[in-house]
């Protein structure tokens, strides 16, 4: 694994100036307000739905949602950014109100001239990393706020909140909020989240999309608490958990925490694709961490299984470029952007999620020793990478799993 200068990384992704990014045009959000896009499906719903077969009975959809309520309920919580929504700002107010025991919620405050001491911003760093595992994330990077990647701005629907909860939603309108963040604002702390090998393996079940359900939800449960903490040590955050405020990807990147794929997520060293990715921005003074190389673009320049398996074949085939395929992709990078149209648009006719890209790659492996041994390889031995790759395909690593014996079988982590 190669550690790279922020301009040797600059180097092998940006081709030309880089569009700030609304995030309205995010394929969660277009359907709410875009009429052409709306208009392609009758329900953009991906809820899902029971039936009498393993991995869709009534206890499969139901973990997969109940491992979802951390991120709602956390979401009610944030006010930690430029433009909380209206429900935030009102459970803010009433938490805030002159009932005192409502106001113990916020529990303690340091005074303004209470701080950290930062004369040892290397001694902060280790701090806030630790605090992180600590809190729940499985793996932490620090990178300079770089403000390509923060939002132009941020979008409020009205009506229906996400159309992925509102069977047979329409338009429901919005409103799209110029975003600042303060100059002082010069750190992002970018966490990573594992999600279960064990479940991932029965894609395209839901038992499977429990795994990203329970990723985004430890994810706004442990942003609250580091973002809390780094208040409580008298400095100020803002919250971006949920993909808001700013792009969790290239944050990541220069935080060294992984490298982009073909199918457009952070390839984590240990775990793959098989992350979530959150972020807390801060004024406290911080040392960066440098972006790392360990063979990803090289490997996903041969390989292409993911683009091969994807049932929407949203996914690029052939060489990367900085042009975007539609508004959902930010221009101006480069990588191989996703048709996130027909990715959307796949997970509404099925009413539910997909996560093939992530099952079927050859990095989403568990963390054993030969596993290991053959990541080595992928880094320091990278014309072997044909090989790799058909050796990948022989022994048949990213075949869905059979999610018939499913509840007999799984062992839980603890998370």
């Amino acid at each position: 694994m190669k550690r790279m200068t922020l301009s040797e990384w600059e180097e092998k992704y940006i081709r030309g100036p880089v569009e700030h990014f609304d995030q309205k045009n995010t394929m969660f959000l277009r359907p709410l307000w875009d009429p052409e896009v709306n208009s392609r499906l009758d329900d953009w719903s991906f809820v899902g739905e029971v039936k009498d077969k393993p991995g869709y009975r009534i206890e499969d959809l139901g973990l997969r949602w109940a491992a979802r309520r951390g991120t709602m309920l956390m979401g009610l919580f944030n006010w930690y950014k430029p433009n909380p929504s209206p429900m935030a700002g009102a459970i803010k107010e009433v938490i805030r109100s002159h009932d005192p025991t409502m106001r113990t919620i916020t529990g303690f405050a340091p005074s303004e001239d209470m701080k950290i001491d930062t004369s040892d911003p290397e001694r902060v760093t280790r701090i806030i990393k630790k605090a992180a595992r600590w809190f729940g994330a499985d793996d932490v990077g620090i990178c300079r706020l770089d403000r390509r990647w923060v939002y132009s701005h941020t979008f409020q629907s009205k009506g229906a909140r996400q159309i992925s909860l509102e069977p047979g939603a329409k338009v429901t309108g919005g409103e799209s909020l110029p975003q600042r963040i303060p100059e002082e604002y010069q750190y992002g702390v970018v966490l990573v989240f594992e999600e279960e090998y064990d479940l991932i393996k029965y894609y395209p079940s839901h038992v499977a999309h429990a795994a990203t359900s329970m990723g985004y939800s430890r994810m706004a449960v442990t942003n609250n608490y580091l973002a809390t903490f780094i208040r409580h040590l008298g400095y100020q955050t803002i919250d971006g958990t949920t993909n808001d405020v700013a792009n969790s990807i290239p944050m990541a990147m220069q935080a060294g925490l992984g490298d982009i794929g073909r199918n457009g997520l952070l390839i984590h060293p240990k775990w793959g694709p098989r992350v979530r990715l959150s972020k807390v921005i801060t004024d406290l003074p911080l040392v960066a961490d440098a972006p790392i190389d360990f063979g990803v673009t090289e490997f996903c320049e041969k390989c292409g299984i993911c683009a091969e398996n994807c049932p929407s074949q949203s996914i690029l085939h052939g060489e990367r470029t900085p042009e975007p395929n539609n508004a959902s992709n930010l221009r101006g990078t480069l990588k191989w952007p996703i048709n996130a149209e027909t990715c959307r648009m796949y997970w509404a006719r099925g009413n539910k999620p997909c996560t093939t890209c992530i099952a079927c790659c050859p990095y989403n492996k568990p963390d054993t020793w030969f596993h290991r041994t053959v990541r080595w390889f992928t880094d320091h031995l990278r014309w072997g990478d044909p090989f790799y790759i058909w050796a990948d395909k022989v022994m048949g690593f990213g075949r869905p799993k059979s999610p018939e014996r499913f509840w007999d079988q799984w062992e839980p982590r603890r998370h």
